[in-house]
């Protein structure tokens, strides 16, 4: 399901369906993963750390969803899709702190100091240690394991994925058992644009690989008016229903203080028959402009959802 540069307009067929971000999302069968090679990409200026906002959704091509609940410090308090609790570090190369499971509740502790690897620079390095521990809901048994990472900033890379083109940072870890085994590469492709990995690769000992590869990121709406909100998400599924690519749809509430830009990028036809299309959504509130890109899928007269796999 390769990315089409060509245009396609749509057809306004009636009135708007708002979609919110509890709305179920469409479901794909055969999305692709990781779509086309990295190529090298651009002389990049230093990453800092990325900022984070309180709401913010993000969504995964293998159907994970996470949004940000709290921030305290440098951890970020978040829910799944499945309503369990997790923690990670705006540093995503730590290991993460927290992760509520099924049936049981996983804890993981670095030596090293939080931003370590940042700003992110090529040829950056950085080796640390990880105590990790399991404990079970039902019984409280506990289990322990330790692990040893060994990371770089390896390059950049233009990436291609579901959610759109981006110019990234490569990051990779080298995991390693307490004896000094290999157990796993991590490798991470960072956008400064969205100040969030894109895609996550993971490879094991036993030759398994898992990609984890950015859908969207969708802004939270809940510190506005109801009547602005819906001027926000009217104004995202307009655009994507009828403005050509390249093309801009702009709307602003000068009492409140908030304006959105939406700017459809790629226009392509899922193997359902379904037409989806690349974004950049432009959200100033407060004077601070964030960038919000995704993919989003026409799901009937005038909804496009965030996709997921099936």
């Amino acid at each position: 399901m390769p990315l089409s540069p060509s245009i396609v307009k749509l057809t306004v067929l009636g009135a708007f369906g708002l979609l919110t971000s509890a709305c179920v999302p469409a479901t794909f069968t055969n999305l692709p993963n990781f779509s086309s090679k990295p190529i090298a990409g651009p002389a990049m200026a230093p990453a800092q750390l990325p900022a984070f906002n309180v709401g913010d959704l993000y969504y995964y091509s293998n159907g994970s969803r996470e949004q940000i609940v709290s921030i305290e410090g440098e951890t970020l308090n978040m829910i799944s899709r499945s309503k369990r609790k997790l923690a990670n570090f705006r540093n995503f190369v730590l290991p993460t702190p927290y992760i509520e499971g099924k049936t049981k509740e996983f804890y993981k502790v670095s030596d090293i100091a939080t931003n370590t690897l940042w700003p992110l620079s090529i040829g950056k390095t950085s080796k640390f240690t990880t105590e990790g521990r399991s404990v079970s809901k039902a019984s409280g048994q506990t289990s322990t394991y330790m692990q040893r990472w060994d990371c770089a900033v390896e390059g950049t890379e233009r990436v291609r994925i579901l959610a759109g083109e981006f110019d990234t940072y490569r990051v990779k870890c080298r995991r390693l058992s307490s004896k000094g085994k290999w157990w796993q590469n991590r490798t991470w492709n960072y956008s400064p644009m969205l100040g969030t990995y894109v895609l996550r690769r993971d490879f094991y000992k036993k030759k398994s690989v898992r990609i984890r590869e950015l859908t969207a990121v969708r802004p939270s709406l809940q510190d506005v008016p109801k009547k602005v909100r819906s001027n926000i998400i009217r104004t995202w599924q307009s655009a994507l229903e009828s403005k050509k690519s390249g093309d801009i749809a702009s709307w602003t509430d000068r009492v409140v203080g908030v304006s959105v830009q939406v700017e459809p990028l790629n226009t392509f036809k899922g193997e359902n028959g379904q037409f989806c299309r690349t974004y950049k959504q432009y959200l100033t509130r407060k004077g601070v402009t964030r960038i919000y890109s995704g993919v989003a899928c026409r799901t009937g007269k005038l909804k496009w959802r965030t996709p997921r796999r099936g």
